[in-house]
């Protein structure tokens, strides 16, 4: 079958938006292939005159299908009235790390390239030796070559994201790239917003009948997109239709607090519940009413929103969001990596409620239900995945606890990479928390939250 090229561009059909005239270089960087930074960036680099060079950490897949299709892919847009196409031609170039490590430190350390930009999952920044082991030999080449200004700009949910990406390369910079670096490169923050599932068969599928050629990078995403970036810029910035702020912040913590600590809580309760999908799960009868008592009593009372933002009407944004049937964001992938996650997406909630006295019994729920998802087995004694790089640490923690709910949550609360101290010592979660898994153990996920 005929492959999505420049050559087959022209002949698509007329209700396929497609590229104009394509960058013929690159100025940004873009370190991770996933689905969501072409679902995302890439998409805001293609309303600009912008072009972006892919760099895949380790599998190549992606960066092989989008070399064999010239850099382009396609964005199907699901709405619950269905979908709309849209070719994106902002990636003129790819390489893959792991084999071509040298070319992608000269990469970063180029001189054309003015903007790095990351999306490679929260936990790449704790590995010296990948992202920013990466990102400090590229720096080292630059300030040894006296080359110009440099912006490193994180899209991976994590607070402070440019202060954590800053963290996790400074320590391996030399005295001298250090100093260089300080006066010639800046880590904004960003915070980034869309729904993108994994891509799956239906994807590639739809993509063909849609195009009437074979797009093996195809990606589809809900309507919604939102970028806010930190207005600190080291050079030139590309024309990205993003909200520019001097204060991130706020905005990380409304997004990461309620849209993704909800994601969460309800991906592992629909994977106990043996449901495949977010929508699928919100349609469990309390399930709606659960997240909306959630984000009211716990999550809103935690922080302050930016100005001009309600936590709780953001919150009905979310759920509505979520209940569109267009997008299968399955229950599992979202579940991956809670060690990861939930650090930022529920325990830094769970500490500030603490501190400020409020009760923690509504967001208990969302702990006992990681609790239960780590063990492995469904309300129907379905094997559950653990996808997560404390895997190990996790199991045998709640082994050695045994069936007792109240050791199996002291055993999750005494896992202190994942859990804070405050939150830990905190009785009250202790209780609640063990009140709810009693409640999984014994009901299931659906009975519990039809009574709650």
């Amino acid at each position: 079958m005929e492959r999505l090229t420049n050559s087959v561009v022209k002949r698509l059909p007329g209700d396929v938006r497609v590229p104009g005239d394509r960058p013929q270089t690159t100025g940004i960087l873009h370190l991770g292939a996933g689905a969501f930074h072409r679902a995302h960036q890439a998409v805001y680099t293609d309303d600009t005159d912008w072009g972006i060079t892919v760099a895949a950490p380790r599998s190549r897949d992606v960066i092989d299908a989008l070399a064999e299709q010239d850099g382009l892919f396609s964005v199907a847009t699901l709405g619950p009235d269905g979908a709309s196409m849209r070719v994106v031609g902002s990636i003129v170039d790819t390489v893959h790390i792991a084999s071509e490590h040298d070319r992608a430190v000269d990469l970063v350390a180029a001189e054309t390239t003015h903007v790095v930009t990351l999306t490679v999952t929260e936990k790449a920044y704790r590995d010296p030796a990948g992202v920013p082991g990466l990102l400090a030999a590229g720096l080292a080449k630059r300030a040894a070559r006296g080359g110009p200004p440099l912006t490193v700009l994180c899209c991976d949910n994590l607070p402070d994201n440019g202060k954590t990406t800053r963290a996790a390369v400074e320590p391996l910079l030399d005295p001298a790239t250090r100093a260089w670096a300080e006066q010639h490169v800046t880590f904004p923050s960003s915070m980034v917003d869309r729904i993108v599932p994994a891509s799956t068969q239906a994807t590639y599928e739809r993509a063909l009948l849609e195009l009437g050629v074979t797009d093996l990078a195809a990606v589809e995403a809900e309507p919604f997109t939102q970028w806010v970036i930190e207005d600190d810029f080291a050079g030139p910035r590309p024309g990205w239709d993003a909200t520019y702020t001097h204060d991130v912040a706020g905005w990380e913590r409304l997004k990461l607090r309620t849209l993704n600590g909800v994601h969460s809580t309800l991906a592992y309760l629909g994977a106990l519940a043996d449901i495949e999908t977010i929508s699928d799960t919100l349609a469990l009868p309390g399930a709606e009413a659960y997240a909306r008592w959630l984000i009211a009593e716990q999550i809103a009372p935690s922080f302050t929103p930016p100005d001009g933002k309600d936590t709780v009407e953001y919150g009905e944004g979310v759920l509505d969001r979520f209940r569109n049937p267009g997008i299968r964001h399955r229950c599992l992938q979202i579940a991956m990596d809670g060690s990861q996650k939930l650090p930022q997406r529920l325990f830094a909630t769970i500490a500030d409620l603490a501190e400020a006295r409020v009760d923690l019994d509504l967001i208990a729920l969302s702990l006992a239900a990681w609790t239960r998802f780590c063990a492995g087995k469904s309300d129907n004694g379905t094997e559950l995945p653990l996808d997560d790089p404390l895997k190990d640490a996790i199991r045998q923690s709640l082994t050695a606890a045994g069936d007792n709910p109240a050791a199996r949550i002291d055993a999750i609360l005494g896992l202190h990479q994942i859990v804070p101290e405050t939150v830990a010592d905190n009785h009250q979660l202790r209780r609640a928390a063990a009140k709810w898994l009693r409640e999984l153990d014994r009901h299931g996920v659906a009975t519990t939250l039809e009574h709650l």
